[in-house]
């Protein structure tokens, strides 16, 4: 039986840990409920309007649980920076936001 580690009552997200008694084999695991973030990105990209005019936009909302995911991911490629939201992981960032598996997490409409 999993045992909570940490409950973040702001981001809702939940750390558990777990050993598997055949193997001794050690999983840690953050879990977050999303889909109200998810309902809340669909609203905003619904009132956004098409144009890209002017300087800033907002074009996604992330949860905490997929930058983790992130970070991990670059981690396992060997990058120098793990941060997601790193100068030098801008392009990687983009390709994930523009990507189709990701699109829950955009705002704004369009390619960035």
């Amino acid at each position: 039986m999993a045992k909570i580690l940490d409950i973040d009552p702001v981001s809702g997200m939940v750390e558990t840990f777990d050993q598997d008694k055949m193997t001794g084999k050690i999983a840690v695991k953050k879990i977050q409920e999303v889909d109200t973030l998810f309902n809340s990105n669909a609203n905003e990209r619904k009132a956004a309007g098409q144009g890209w005019k002017g300087e800033f936009h907002k074009v996604a909302s992330v949860p905490l649980v997929v930058v983790e995911m992130w970070r991990e991911e670059l981690k396992a490629e060997g990058r120098s920076n793990p941060d997601p939201f790193a100068k030098e992981n801008k392009m990687w960032l983009v390709a994930k936001l523009n990507s189709r598996d990701f699109q829950k997490l955009r705002t704004k409409e369009g390619m960035i």
